[in-house]
């Protein structure tokens, strides 16, 4: 007869599936954020899809999900995390994505095992704390670099990435801001060489507290200052009246004798995300049918950040033409394979790309691009 008061064996806890079971599991809260063509946050709900496996990252980069995790205490607040304790952690993730956009999973799980065996100790279900003095921070790290899947990102990423986190935390600017600001307010009276760029990076997340200033100083910050400035200006929907300070600037620099193509690359880039979007494609239009057209950085920089306006078949073209006309083979390989991972774009540029009447330049590298040894 079976002893029915024998208390049965508790269960033992299930291993965290996804990275962020794991992370919360460790009593961190997470943020992800997406740092592929540009700085933007990442939805809790769209990153546990994609966790799962159930739908693709919202934004791949040639065929990567290329990831900001921002881990901190869970219940620390702002003023908590001038101590150890509340110091957040970040991740630089590079993840691989099948021909969905989605995770691979044996991806995922071959990581999470590397980080179960650093966090957890054998002897105990329970994780040690990340970036404590009792976390086993060697082993952690080795973790980390024996994965294979972190990365570096660009300085200027790293430092919009920087001052996105730090707003996300309640935290102050960091201490670069205030020449930064200083700057936009008077270029004059404060030498461009001794700005940061972190500084920078934090004027382009405020550029709705200074717009005011920004809009009468852009046309005289020195041009390495604005470079920077629109690098991390890319991540932020800026309006038209910023957009406009921009375009003007580099139709300035267009028009002389000797245009500055470094200038007008970066003025594509910080005009990507604004919401002036007619403002912007005409500019991309008026780019392509001018020098700027043929030249490499310009073209990459309207492939890579300017994937919404591709999605007009009138710019689609331009680009396609110039890029096929004035750039080498592989090039046009490596921005047409990107593009066309891309959902919302893939039947766009094939509608440009199989147009009996497209120019001959776009069939000779289409052709090409659809022989094997063509990738």
């Amino acid at each position: 007869m079976t002893d029915a008061s024998k208390p049965s064996q508790p269960e033992s806890p299930q291993p965290p599936s996804t990275l962020s079971e794991l992370i919360a599991a460790a009593d961190f809260d997470l943020r992800w954020f997406d740092l592929g063509r540009r700085v933007q946050p990442i939805g809790r709900k769209a990153a546990h899809e994609f966790e799962s496996g159930a739908a693709p990252w919202p934004h791949p980069y040639l065929r990567q999900a290329w990831c900001g995790l921002l881990l901190w205490p869970k219940g620390k607040s702002a003023a908590d995390g001038q101590g150890k304790t509340g110091e957040p952690v970040v991740w630089f993730l590079r993840l691989p994505l099948d021909e969905q956009g989605k995770l691979l999973l044996s991806v995922r799980d071959r990581f999470l095992k590397q980080l179960q065996q650093a966090l957890y100790s054998p002897s105990s279900d329970e994780p040690r704390a990340i970036g404590t003095p009792a976390a086993p921070a060697k082993s952690l790290q080795q973790a980390l670099d024996d994965s294979g899947l972190m990365f570096a990102p660009s300085a200027d990423k790293r430092a919009v990435f920087h001052a996105k986190s730090a707003r996300l935390l309640n935290r102050d600017a960091s201490d670069h801001y205030p020449a930064a600001r200083a700057y936009a307010k008077d270029p004059a009276s404060f030498p461009w060489e001794q700005l940061a760029l972190q500084g920078i990076a934090d004027l382009a997340v405020r550029w709705e507290e200074e717009k005011p200033q920004l809009v009468k100083t852009l046309p005289r910050f020195a041009t390495p200052a604005l470079i920077s400035l629109c690098q991390c200006l890319e991540s932020e929907a800026i309006d038209h009246q910023i957009a406009e300070a921009l375009i003007r600037r580099a139709e300035q620099s267009l028009a002389s004798d000797t245009p500055d193509f470094n200038l007008i690359t970066a003025v594509v880039r910080g005009l990507s995300h604004s919401v002036a979007v007619g403002m912007r494609q005409q500019f991309l239009l008026q780019l392509l049918q001018s020098d700027a057209g043929t030249h490499g950085e310009v073209l990459a920089a309207i492939g890579s950040r300017c994937s919404e306006d591709l999605q007009q078949p009138e710019v689609a073209s331009a680009w396609l033409e110039k890029l096929s006309e004035s750039q080498p083979q592989q090039t046009f390989n490596l921005l047409l394979t990107d593009l066309l991972f891309l959902p919302q774009l893939r039947n766009i540029l094939l509608g440009v790309l199989r147009n009996p009447e497209r120019p001959e330049s776009i069939a000779r590298a289409f052709g090409a691009f659809l022989q094997p040894t063509g990738k």
